[in-house]
């Protein structure tokens, strides 16, 4: 297995030569950065800042590197994630309707509304993120407005229950059980876990799930397979009570 940091050193002398002038920053988030990296299960997780909106253009470029770069690294081919943004839309904040693109595992590169959704990484780049190109996050992007941070946490917790109607495999039903463990401790606590932390702090705070959770943690970091046997209604019911109840304490100001 190539290193993941020879992969990004690939990727960022790809980016740097074809996108030039456009590209102001590129940095590193998530399990690489966060702790918790496995190199035959993590993804790569990337935001690239862009001093204007990405457009069709821009995809077509962005298609050929990224394609070169599966053809260079098969084993990572599906698991580098990267968000275009411009610098404009984080200023501006979701809602202007401004683009971003975004190519992540399972989900082929593609435009879409810059929403709130999008501030939860905007703010991890900003505090955590790792600089591969271009001046520190934090010089670059705004700090994050944390109501919004937290408004957007909720958007995601709120949406839960809808999306893992379709989380049919159980590497979908694992991530879901460990990505809202992770809403539900930066909502709790104001801190941006792993998911194997999110995991068992959650397990603890939590006792009934446990044994759902902990399925999930060991399905993740085990190189758990989609042939594996799912808990689908399981994995619903957890989603629908956590989600329920992190809802709730919100209302009553918890």
């Amino acid at each position: 297995m190539v290193p993941p940091d020879t992969v990004l050193s690939d990727l960022r002398e790809a980016w740097r030569r074809t996108l030039a002038d456009s590209l102001l920053g590129l940095y590193l988030h998530g399990s690489l950065v966060a702790g918790d990296f496995d190199v035959n299960r993590s993804d790569l997780d990337l935001l690239a800042v862009l001093a204007s909106d990405p457009d069709e253009e821009l995809l077509d470029v962005l298609a050929d590197l990224h394609a070169d770069l599966d053809r260079r690294h098969p084993l990572w081919a599906g698991r580098i994630e990267v968000e275009y943004v411009s610098l404009d839309a984080v200023h501006a904040g979701p809602g202007r309707n401004q683009m971003i693109a975004r190519i992540s595992p399972g989900e082929s590169l593609h435009l879409l509304p810059a929403t709130t959704h999008r501030v939860v990484t905007w703010a991890a780049v900003h505090d955590y993120g790792r600089t591969l190109l271009g001046p520190p996050a934090d010089e670059l992007l705004p700090a994050a407005d944390p109501g919004l941070v937290r408004a957007a946490l909720l958007d995601h917790v709120r949406d839960w229950p809808a999306w893992v109607l379709e989380m049919t495999p159980p590497g979908a039903q694992s991530y879901a059980v460990l990505t809202l463990c992770r809403a539900f401790q930066r909502l709790r606590n104001g801190r941006q876990l792993s998911k194997r932390q999110a995991a068992e702090q959650t397990a603890a705070a939590l006792p009934r799930w446990a044994d759902l959770i902990f399925w999930a943690r060991d399905w993740w970091y085990d190189s758990g397979h989609d042939t594996d046997p799912g808990r689908f209604d399981e994995v619903r019911a957890f989603v629908n009570e956590v989600s329920a109840a992190i809802l709730a304490e919100e209302a009553d100001g918890r």
